[in-house]
C-alpha cells in the first residue's frame, strides 16, 4: 500500500511540472459585438447576450490564430490576465472567439459599447492558462 502511494504521488508531482502555467506578452485591444465585422455568434459558436454583456457578467476573449497553433491554446480555455494599465482586465476570463489570421501575439476583450474600463488604446497584458484541478484521487485502504 505504502509503494501506491508513493507511486501515486510520483504520478501528481509530475503532472504539476508536466502542465505548468506559461506566461504570454499580448498586445491587447477591445472589441464590442455587431460592429467591424464582429457578429453575435463567437468562433466557439457562443451566442453573445447583449444584457449579460452590458452588466459585465461575460468575460470573453478573442485570441489571435498564432496563439491556438504555437502555444496550444482552445476555444473553452479560462487565462488568467495581468494588466498594469487597465486594471480592469485583470482576472479570469474564457477564450470564446478568434482573431482574424493575419494578427499575431494579440488578444481582444469582447467589452459592451461605451464599457467603463478606460480602456481607450491597445495595451500589454501578460496572459497564462487557467489549468485545472487534478482529478482527485481514489482511497487507498491501509
Amino acid at each position: 500500500m505504502m509503494r501506491m502511494r508513493f507511486v501515486a504521488l510520483i504520478v501528481v508531482v509530475a503532472l504539476v511540472f508536466i502542465t505548468r502555467a506559461e506566461d504570454y506578452t499580448l498586445r491587447a485591444t477591445k472589441y464590442h459585438p455587431g460592429m467591424g465585422g464582429a457578429g453575435w455568434v463567437t468562433a466557439s459558436g457562443a451566442r453573445i447576450d447583449n444584457n449579460k454583456l452590458k452588466k459585465y457578467e461575460i468575460r470573453w476573449v478573442a485570441l489571435s490564430h498564432d496563439m491556438f497553433r504555437e502555444c496550444g491554446f482552445r476555444l473553452g480555455d479560462t487565462i488568467e490576465v495581468e494588466s498594469e494599465r487597465v486594471t480592469a482586465l485583470n482576472g479570469l476570463w474564457i477564450v470564446k472567439d478568434k482573431m482574424g489570421p493575419r494578427l499575431k501575439r494579440r488578444i481582444d476583450f469582447l467589452l459592451p459599447k461605451g464599457d467603463n474600463y478606460r480602456f481607450t488604446a491597445p495595451t500589454t497584458v501578460t496572459i497564462r492558462k487557467k489549468q485545472a484541478s487534478p482529478p482527485p484521487q481514489p482511497a487507498v485502504d491501509e
